[in-house]
C-alpha cells in the first residue's frame, strides 16, 4: 500500500508562470501562492525597484480549480 500523501497538480493562469502546474494538497490548497519572478533583489541603495514575486490566488469555482495571476510584488 502506498502511504505517500495525495497531491493535486493545479494550473497557474496568467503572468510569468502561465500554464505551469503547481502541486498542492487537494484537501487544503493554499489560498495564494508566491512564485519567483527574479532571483536577484533590486539595489534599493541605487533607487532600483521591480517586482520580485508573482502572486496567484486560488479560484476554486468551476469544474477544475486553478490559480489565477493576481499581481506582482
Amino acid at each position: 500500500m502506498n502511504s505517500a500523501p495525495t497531491v493535486l497538480d493545479v494550473e497557474l493562469c496568467g503572468g510569468r508562470w502561465d500554464g505551469h502546474l503547481k502541486r498542492v494538497r487537494p484537501g487544503a490548497p493554499p489560498p495564494a501562492l508566491r512564485m519567483i519572478l527574479r532571483p536577484d533583489l533590486p539595489a534599493t541603495e541605487a533607487g532600483e525597484y521591480w517586482p520580485t514575486t508573482s502572486v496567484y490566488r486560488l479560484d476554486a469555482d468551476g469544474p477544475v480549480p486553478y490559480y489565477r495571476h493576481s499581481h506582482d510584488e
